[in-house]
């Protein structure tokens, strides 16, 4: 780790391999939850950075340098979770590029026109982009509503999951299909020059490169470069690499959701919150998941209730055990089997053999130990905090796991009183379906 810029340091995790030629630049801007009116328009945001060009020059023409110099910029809402406490999480901005190292000044160049000069005044671009993103999300519901049901039913248990759900669930949909339905525009580009202002500062920023052995002083000259016309503003905390996290005033509750959409197919997704990342039952979790989808979820949604498909997963950094199931006849049944299914594995009389232990570890290994590209190396440690030795100790654990201690961490977590007051249910589907008055309606209309 090291450190870039003049007057604010900035921290900077320098990475130096063999990249054939290559620069990878990585950029983060951490608003915490300073800013919560605002987390609605992040994604927006992102997409109009490479969309409405600048106040000088119209996107094509960017766009053609950008194809020219580099391998493509992007920018994305950013969200993640402490690795002791899930209360704690950062949110925020993530962008970056990668180019050939006879590019990287052209390189860092885009970057900083892109982030100081995006023209949010372009209101024809704008609703465009607009109508664009509100239809291309309604049919990314159409195709992948379990991953939206998850994201909902998850939303009230962790606070990454509410954010997400916000930055991109429903409630990004709903919210996007009305801004696209104003016709005045002058507040949400008002709202778009608030987040440039709050979310581009150096303060707040952490940056991580990866590069030649021999590129790497023209990195640190680019970047410094960078950094000196960067914004600043306030007197906000410095952004640290694994540093403290901003707790959310946030409470778990339980809840039952139903979106009702016109098409006829359906979705059901439910949400169990558990235990941080560091936790030494984490592990345990993310086996049961396993264990589950192929010996119980798979016959009984797929082959019994006659969904396409269904199972288990337990994401280790937001802490969250979930079940889905996609294109579903019959959701609410499917409901039923997601809780049958910790009845089956916590019976007394049921054995869980040496073989499906081995199956259920060899797929969460086939997870652990796909290659990583050279601009995925160290990202891990960047964006979470998770280091190699964190990785390797978690990969070791998994050995040592026990057909009890599937067993033991489904009562403790999935099965017992208290986790009934941290379970979530959500249902994304036609409006015919028989759902009783208790649950929450979300209409996207």
């Amino acid at each position: 780790m090291g450190v870039a810029g003049d007057g604010t340091p900035v921290p900077v995790q320098w990475r130096t391999t063999s990249t054939n030629g290559i620069s990878y630049l990585r950029v983060i801007n951490d608003v915490r939850d300073k800013y919560p009116e605002l987390r609605a328009y992040l994604p927006l945001f992102c997409e109009c950075l490479t969309y409405l060009g600048t106040t000088s020059r119209d996107m094509a023409e960017i766009e053609t340098d950008i194809r020219l110099h580099t391998g493509g910029i992007s920018f994305s809402p950013f969200v993640t979770t402490d690795l002791t406490n899930l209360g704690h999480i950062e949110a925020g901005i993530s962008f970056g590029s990668h180019c050939l190292d006879q590019h990287i000044e052209p390189m860092y160049r885009l970057v900083l026109e892109l982030v100081r000069e995006t023209n949010f005044g372009n209101t024809d671009r704008l609703r465009a982009l607009l109508n664009a993103l509100a239809s291309n999300m309604f049919n990314d519901v159409a195709s992948s509503g379990h991953a939206y049901a998850r994201r909902l039913a998850a939303s009230t248990l962790v606070p990454e999951a509410g954010a997400l759900e916000t930055m991109n669930g429903i409630s990004q949909v709903k919210f996007i299909s009305d801004l696209a339905r104003l016709k005045d525009l002058g507040p949400v580009v008002e709202k778009l020059r608030r987040v440039q202002e709050v979310v581009f500062n150096k303060l707040t920023m952490r940056t991580a490169v990866t590069t030649n052995k021999g590129s790497s002083d023209d990195n640190q000259r680019a970047l410094d470069h960078l950094l000196q016309s960067y914004p600043q503003q306030g007197h906000q905390q410095q952004s640290k690499q694994g540093g403290w996290k901003e707790v959310e005033k946030f409470t778990a509750t339980s809840g039952r959701f139903f979106c009702p959409l016109p098409f006829a197919t359906n979705y059901a997704g439910m949400a169990t919150r558990c235990v941080p990342y560091n936790h030494a039952d984490s592990v345990k979790l993310q086996l049961l998941a396993k264990f589950l989808t192929p010996n119980y979820l798979h016959r009984e949604i797929r082959e019994r209730n006659g969904a396409y498909g269904g199972g288990a997963g337990y994401s280790a950094l937001q802490g969250v055990f979930s079940f889905f199931s996609y294109r579903d006849p019959s959701p609410l049944t499917s409901i039923e089997t997601f809780a049958k299914s910790i009845e089956w594995i916590t019976a007394e009389k049921h054995e869980i053999s040496e073989r499906e232990m081995m199956e259920a570890k060899l797929s969460v290994f086939g997870d652990l130990d796909t290659p990583l590209s050279v601009a995925e190396e160290g990202m891990g440690y960047f964006t979470a905090g998770v280091t190699d030795d964190m990785r390797q100790e978690r990969r070791e654990q998994f050995f040592a796991v026990t057909p009890a201690d599937l067993k033991d961490v489904a009562c403790r977590y999935l099965a017992s009183e208290n986790a009934a007051k941290v379970t979530s249910v959500a249902v994304i589907g036609e409006e015919t379906l028989a759902i009783s008055g208790d649950w929450a309606q979300v209409h996207l209309k």
